[in-house]
This record gives structure tokens, C-alpha cells and sequence, in this order.
């Protein structure tokens, strides 16, 4: 469903699915000599005031369109931006690129890594996407090349050697955070601040980015942003009481409902009466990518404040990115500000049946360090994913939420890639794999078990993930043109 919402703690795994084993020997390297065990370090954010330019109101199209791009590492941040560059070659009913016309984008861990580099660095809009061809022309080409090379490097040896290097070594997740934003500094967005992408938002040559991390203090999502809080203040329950007058009926919410339905509503800069304008963009991405205890998380007070919060990875929340559009989203609608609107989210969040299949064959029982233990939060998350999905639908067909051709969700899932009998659409690179990849479902198993880390392990899994991106687009590029169009849309992505 629309809302894939809770704890996708077993499918993200970004700087967390690293393995134990190698934190646990640079714990031990940093215990023994007491050289190199620096102290925990906080950040103190300027609190807000007149001087706050950068949050600035959200856009108000008739449609709106946005995308969403899910944790999972590396892998996610690949797929991420091999799928912004196929969604790039879709027309849109005015000849424009369906990318044109994205006005929000919304990621979680390693799709934050794709995002902030795609808001940031993307040639501005005065720079046309494609070609009387309906081609991307030379300027997009190179962006998009460069793009996916950048995001799909080896930042986790590159975070090992800079923590030994600069004696910090792992005993101190924060300061793993530290080397991590420093990593993504040089290596990927440079000193920019969210107030130099407020910049960039306010000439259009940029969507609005929704950078979407955890508050461990209450478990809430904060979205790292330059729009305002009420952008996210959706009134579920206007509605639902609006939807019930129409039939003539009535009822009451006990006050847990109502506060529980605030507590899962986005949390923005500005509730925490912080300043977000300085803040480092390369910070912003590590806050939603880290994952204790190995990196992060990232703790911070708010100017002279004796408060502090502590923000990691936004897929403990929710890992798809798409609850934060959700609710912007039905909130333009509900005000009249938008007719229609469309979120297109790339998911490639680490499929729960592939600890299905590895733990059938297992015999042994579990160690410290032979098996992920974030299958046991992941049992959660499936039952939490599959109610909020039935809530969803029920909430559709009782009128409270808009219907399927006012407020469509399209899911792009990797493993969902189609591959020919032939396997003719095989990348060349995969072709001497061992074991041999002679089938369709051992491509798409071979693609299931991408692992969640901050690297790729071969050649074979980028060209797997960029070649599956461009099918599940392609795959899904009429139900795209359909909508955008205003021509009925079909019920069955929408899941």
C-alpha cells in the first residue's frame, strides 16, 4: 500500500549491515591501547529566529509530483539514480520530462545519498533534460554518468581507513558519524548547507528535498528540510469526520488516538526551534544513513538550550520515503491547493524472504556475528507494514483518504524487474558469474541479495541494479503517462 510505514529496520541496513566481526575487531583495536579513543563529540545548532531565510513555503502546482527513494545502502543509492535518470526519458503530456515535473523528493539512507547529490549538483532548469528526440541530450548524459559513479563508490573502506587514520577507530559511533560527513563532504556534496539549497529550490533548479532521519529521543521522523512544519500537518481526522457526516453518522476518538496520531506526523527543523540553514548537507545525509552502533547517531543541542536530540537513520522509521509525502501531499489536497498528485518511490529495501530462504537452509543455530539479528525487528515491521497497508485501503474505500485517481502511488521495486527468458537483456558483465546466473529467478535472487552496506562487491551488482532500474520504469512508464495525463489509473501499483 500507499503508506509502507514502521521500522524497516531489516531492509535498510546502510553503514549497519556491515559485519559485526569488523566492528568488533576495530572495538577491540581502540580498548586496548588507550591511544586514539577520542570522546563522544555533540553539535550545537544556531536556534531559529528573523535571521531563518531559508524554510520557505512549499510549491502549490494543480498536480503534484514526487519521489521517493528508500534506504538499503549503496545499493539503494544506485538504483536511486539510475532510476531518476530512466524516469528522466519519460515524456510527459507536454513534451517535458516527466523529471521536470518533480517538484518534491523525499529518501532514506542510502537513497539520501542519491538525493542530496541530485538536488544539489543537477544542471539548473534553464538546461534542458532532453532533445527534440525525446533523447536526454549531452548535458543530462554526463550528469547522469557522473552521478552514478559518485554515489556508488567505496565509502565504507574509505569510513574504515579515515577513522584508524585519525584515531578515532569505532569505539565512538558519533565519531564515526563525524568521519562519515567528512567522507561525504570531499568525496560527494562539498561544504554546501541547507541554506545554499534553499538557494537552488527557490530558482527551480531544484526539487524541494525532504531528507528524512529518526529522533531516537521520542522515535519521531524529522525531516531535514526547507519546507515549513505545517507543510506535514495533515488533519486525518477533519476527514474522517467529513466522510462520516456525508453518511450521517458520528464518533468519538479517545485522546490516545488523537495524540498518537500527532506523534507519527514529520517533526521539521523549526519544531525544534532549530536554525537549519547552516547545517551541512553532507551532515543532513549522514544523520539519515547512520546506524548505531556502528555510525551515528548524530547528537545536537539547540542554541544555549541544556536539551539535546539524537537523529539517526531515517529507515528505522520508515524506509520507503514516501510517508513523508504522504501527508504533505493529502495536506495540499485537503486545503484545495492541488487537484491531483503522484508519487513515484524507488524501493529497494532488502527483501524479508531472502532471511526467509538463507534461514531454511541454516541448520546451525544463531552466533554473535553469524547472522543479522535485525530479522527479529524486521518480524515487526512485516506485521506493522501489512495492517498500515489495510488501513490504507479501508480508509480509500471509506472516502476519508483520496481515491486511486486523485492520489496514486507507484512503487518501483528492484527485485520487481522483468528479465527475458533468454536472459538476452543480461548485463555482459554478469555473464561468467559463479554461481551461474542461467535463469530469471537467479537474476532476480542474485539482485534480493545485493547486501545493504556503503560499497558494491562486484561490477556485476551495479550493472544488475542500473540495468533493473531502467526495466521497472519502462515496465511502469504507461501507468505513468496514464496519470499524469488524467486517464484512469490502475489500483494494482498502488500496494
Amino acid at each position: 500500500m500507499m503508506v509502507a510505514l514502521r521500522m524497516r529496520i531489516q531492509r535498510i541496513r546502510g553503514v549497519d549491515a556491515w559485519n559485526l566481526a569488523r566492528g568488533m575487531a576495530l572495538w577491540l583495536a581502540c580498548a586496548l591501547p588507550a591511544t586514539g579513543c577520542a570522546t563522544a563529540v555533540s553539535y550545537r545548532a544556531p536556534m531559529a529566529g528573523p535571521q531563518t531565510t531559508c524554510v520557505t513555503p512549499a510549491p502549490e502546482p494543480d498536480l503534484v509530483v514526487g519521489v521517493a527513494l528508500s534506504g538499503g545502502g549503496s545499493r539503494a543509492a544506485l538504483f536511486g539514480a539510475a532510476g531518476l535518470e530512466a524516469l528522466a526519458q519519460v515524456r510527459a503530456p507536454d513534451g517535458a520530462s516527466v523529471l521536470d515535473h518533480v517538484s518534491y523528493l523525499s529518501s532514506v539512507s542510502g537513497g539520501s545519498v542519491a538525493a542530496g547529490y541530485y538536488a544539489m549538483k543537477k544542471p539548473s532548469k534553464e538546461t534542458a533534460m532532453l532533445g527534440p528526440d525525446g533523447a536526454l541530450t549531452e548535458d543530462y548524459k554526463t550528469f547522469f554518468s557522473g552521478f552514478k559513479d559518485k554515489v556508488s563508490q567505496d565509502f565504507e573502506s574509505a569510513l574504515l581507513w579515515r577513522q584508524i587514520g585519525s584515531f578515532r577507530w569505532i569505539l565512538n559511533p558519533a565519531l564515526a558519524a563525524q568521519s562519515l560527513t567528512e567522507l561525504f563532504t570531499e568525496r560527494l556534496l562539498g561544504p554546501v548547507t541547507v541554506g545554499d539549497l534553499s538557494a537552488r529550490e527557490a530558482r527551480g533548479d531544484s526539487p524541494r528535498l525532504i531528507i528524512n532521519t529518526t529522533l531516537y529521543n521520542n522515535g519521531r521522523r524529522l525531516a531535514i528540510t526547507t519546507l515549513p512544519p505545517e507543510t506535514f500537518r495533515y488533519d486525518f481526522f477533519g476527514d474522517l469526520h467529513q466522510s462520516l457526516a456525508k453518511r450521517g453518522q458520528s464518533a468519538e476518538y479517545p485522546p490516545i488516538l488523537l495524540r498518537r496520531w500527532e506523534a507519527i506526523q514529520p517533526l521539521t527543523p523549526l519544531d525544534l526551534k532549530m536554525d537549519p540553514c547552516a547545517v551541512k548537507l553532507a551532515g543532513a545525509v549522514t544523520g539519515s544513513a547512520s546506524f548505531p552502533p556502528l555510525v551515528g547517531p548524530i547528537t545536537f543541542g539547540v542554541g544555549e538550550e541544556d536539551l539535546y536530540w539524537h537523529t539517526g537513520d531515517g529507515g528505522l522509521y520508515e524506509n520507503s520515503g514516501t510517508e513523508s509525502l504522504l501527508f504533505a501531499f493529502l495536506k495540499q489536497l485537503q486545503a484545495k491547493k492541488s487537484r491531483r498528485a503522484l508519487i513515484i518511490a524507488f524501493d529497494s529495501s532488502y527483501p524479508f524472504t531472502v532471511g526467509y530462504r538463507k534461514l531454511t537452509k541454516r541448520p546451525e543455530p544463531w552466533t554473535l556475528g553469524s547472522y543479522d539479528f535485525s530479522r527479529i525487528p524486521g518480524i515487526m515491521e512485516e506485521r506493522a507494514t501489512a495492517y498500515m497497508g489495510l488501513f490504507y485501503r479501508s480508509m480509500q474505500i471509506e472516502g476519508v483518504f483520496p481515491d486511486n485517481q486523485t492520489m496514486h502511488v507507484i512503487f518501483l521495486r528492484h527485485t520487481d524487474a522483468q528479465w527475458k527468458d533468454d536472459l538476452s537483456d543480461l548485463p555482459e558483465v554478469c555473464r561468467e558469474e559463479s554461481p551461474a546466473l542461467d535463469s530469471p529467478t537467479a537474476v532476480v535472487d542474485r539482485i534480493a541479495e545485493i547486501p545493504t552496506r556503503f560499497k558494491l562487491k562486484s561490477e556485476c551488482d551495479r550493472q544488475l541494479l542500473m540495468t533493473a532500474a531502467a526495466k521497472v520504469v519502462a515496465q511502469n512508464k504507461q501507468e505513468i503517462e496514464d496519470f499524469l495525463a488524467g486517464r484512469p489509473a490502475s489500483e494494482s501499483q498502488s500496494r
